[in-house]
């Protein structure tokens, strides 16, 4: 239980803005809610949840980025669904991003009011998965943070860490995503 309660002091820390040493700034030298973010915004309310990591803001489509949600055919998927939606719908939020993926989708970071990390919450709570694929492209603060809230959320069987998972990038293309051994910046893996 101690340890437990020490990552999520970790979680709560990195959330607030908490330091542990390691630089707060993207890449981009953008920051919301003491995290490290794209420097672009978008603020509003939450108009309709798609699946476990894409929602509606202001009529743009927005994918949560560094998740990776069951798709809604898959076991959970309707679940991971449902969670984001408690989240967040009918909720205002602002989205900070960077750039938009090669659906037109604005590809970034939600946060509520009180500064939670939607993102981050979905990993936690075992809705979603940190895509770890896509690591080099956020902080080291960030990779740190999702790489622990998986950890946390599998040790103890939260969400769909329930029962036997298959990543929804295998699910869609049958073959594991390639994860970086190491990121060009210096910051080496996750862990």
């Amino acid at each position: 239980m101690l340890r437990f309660s020490f990552i999520f002091l970790c979680l709560f820390l990195t959330a607030c803005g908490g330091s542990d040493g390691i630089s707060s700034l993207s890449a981009s030298g953008a920051s919301y809610c003491g995290m490290p973010s794209g420097a672009q915004r978008i603020a509003g309310k939450v108009t309709s949840v798609h699946d476990g990591d894409t929602i509606t803001v202001n009529g743009e489509s927005i994918r949560l980025g560094s998740i990776d949600a069951p798709e809604l055919a898959q076991a959970y998927g309707s679940q991971s669904r449902d969670h984001l939606s408690a989240l967040v719908l009918g909720q205002q939020v602002t989205v900070t991003y960077a750039e938009k993926d090669q659906y037109d989708r604005v590809l970034g970071t939600v946060f509520t009011p009180d500064c939670s990390n939607v993102n981050l919450s979905q990993v936690a709570s075992g809705a979603a998965w940190y895509y770890e694929a896509y690591k080099c492209e956020i902080d080291i603060q960030l990779r740190m943070a999702y790489a622990t809230a998986q950890t946390t959320a599998k040790a103890s069987s939260r969400g769909l860490w329930a029962a036997p998972a298959m990543a929804p990038w295998v699910f869609r293309n049958g073959v594991d995503a390639k994860v970086p051994a190491s990121c060009p910046n210096g910051d080496g893996p996750s862990g």
